[in-house]
């Protein structure tokens, strides 16, 4: 492997703002896939239930293993179906076609043990009778389950397939011998019951009202579903604008800022702690890299000091090319910042090194980063246009700490720390070990200068 084509691998993983967006993507096929799981539970619940009511009632009739059967099998298509399911958000697959072949066939088992009880066992009654317990109420159960799906156009689909069914089953009956279905043409009360207690008799406007009713209740259905679906992408887009502040603010500032309106909008002086991080000699690194390869050095420089910042409460301002500004005390100051500003410090020194020292044992050069810290009032607030804000601090707290680092090379140190700073993470209880006083030295553009304190290099 060539020097250029090993900087190329890193062993940080991504953030988690770009793990939440791939799983925003999913997020509705687990949404499916938890009401699958839930529709399942319910099924095998209510079906001993029901078992158990069809063995009273058909306690003397022979079709009731038959149809009992049926019910199992329907129980046992259901854990299909979640299987399958399963199978498919793991693969980071949607729903898949076959699924709908599913959902067909369920309706036809249902329709295959109402219908099938009648035409294949011996009874007392003709098949019409079968109509007079109403067994169509059964198909607003099994659509009912399928509003877990989590898709408007599946439960359409079901209501489809229960009405297909349904009417397969009824268009049975009506060819059967002796099936009858018109009404006498003199409407008197007496011959008109009399036809309605004919147990042959199949009344078509029931059948088309059944059907009617059935798609209503799809629709219906679907409608709830389109509804709930839209109040989880809803939620998805919450939580993509949760890891857009991710991006700036260590999680456990997100929460509170997406909970008060107009946060950032207040433009205020307040004391930080600021924080410099920049690649020594990162130039020359660069011109032993394909373009590849630097921009992979570069995200595990990023991915590494954003760990540090925000494992340390503090708030990353920006990348600045091989480098990064973060403050501490932003958006709201706390009792470490300072503190905080010294650890994150020596955080992203230490999983440089531990990087490194990766690097080295595949032969890549190693990434020599500096740190520069400083304390004190700085203005703080959204700044730009109608179109764009930004969230910014500025002042003369943040230049101070930028010249700080660049100091770094002419003290050959890996952190500089101005006294402003130091003094407040001593009396914060921050770790200073390993810090030597380096002297006052004048800042380019101020009149006053600053005394600084380091952490040699080595």
């Amino acid at each position: 492997m060539t020097l250029a084509r090993a900087d190329e691998q890193d062993d940080m993983p991504l953030a988690a703002e770009d793990a939440a967006q791939r799983q925003a993507s999913l997020a509705l096929a687990n949404e499916a896939l938890v009401g699958i799981r839930m529709a399942t539970r319910i099924r095998l619940i209510c079906m001993p239930i029901v078992m158990t009511f069809i063995a009273y009632s058909m306690r003397d009739n022979a079709a009731i293993w038959f149809v009992e059967a049926c019910l199992v099998a329907y129980a046992t298509h259901g854990i299909a179906e979640l299987l399958l399911v399963q199978s498919m958000v793991r693969r980071r697959r949607g729903i898949p076609g076959v699924f709908h072949i599913m959902i067909a066939a369920e309706m036809a088992l249902i329709a295959f043990a109402m219908f099938g009880s009648q035409a294949l066992f011996t009874h007392p009654w003709p098949p019409t009778g079968l109509l007079d317990s109403r067994p169509v109420v059964y198909f607003f159960f099994v659509m009912a389950l399928y509003a877990f799906n989590f898709s408007p156009w599946l439960m359409i689909w079901a209501a489809l397939c229960a009405s297909a069914s349904w009417s397969a089953g009824m268009t049975w009956l009506l060819f059967l011998p002796g099936t009858v279905t018109t009404m006498p043409q003199v409407l008197e009360p007496a011959a008109m019951a009399a036809t309605m207690d004919n147990p042959h008799f199949l009344n078509l406007e029931v059948w088309f009202q059944d059907v009617l009713v059935i798609m209503l209740t799809g629709f219906v259905l679907a409608g709830v579903v389109w509804r709930t679906r839209r109040l989880v992408r809803g939620q998805i887009a919450v939580a993509r604008e949760r890891a857009n502040l991710a991006r700036h603010f260590a999680p456990n500032m997100v929460d509170e800022i997406a909970g008060h309106d107009g946060m950032l909008e207040q433009v205020h002086r307040q004391d930080v702690a600021v924080m410099f991080a920049d690649v020594v000699g990162f130039t020359r690194l660069a011109e032993q890299l394909e373009p590849e390869a630097t921009v992979a050095v570069l995200r595990g420089l990023h991915r590494r000091i954003e760990k540090a910042v925000f494992d340390n409460g503090g708030t990353l301002d920006k990348f600045l090319g091989d480098g990064a500004m973060a403050t501490f005390g932003t958006p709201r100051a706390g009792k470490r910042d300072a503190a905080n500003a010294l650890d994150a410090a020596r955080a992203a020194l230490a999983a440089v090194d531990k990087w490194n020292a990766k690097r080295a044992a595949r032969g890549a050069a190693p990434v020599r980063l500096s740190v520069g810290l400083h304390y004190g009032s700085a203005v703080l607030g959204d700044l730009g246009s109608d179109r764009r804000l930004e969230y910014a601090v500025i002042g003369d707290t943040v230049n101070v700490a930028a010249r700080i680092e660049h100091m770094t090379r002419e003290l050959d140190a890996r952190i500089a720390v101005s006294d402003a700073l130091l003094d407040q993470a001593r009396e914060q209880g921050a770790d200073l070990g390993g810090l030597e006083p380096a002297g006052a030295h004048d800042v380019r553009g101020r009149d006053e200068g600053v005394v600084l304190w380091r952490l040699p290099r080595h």
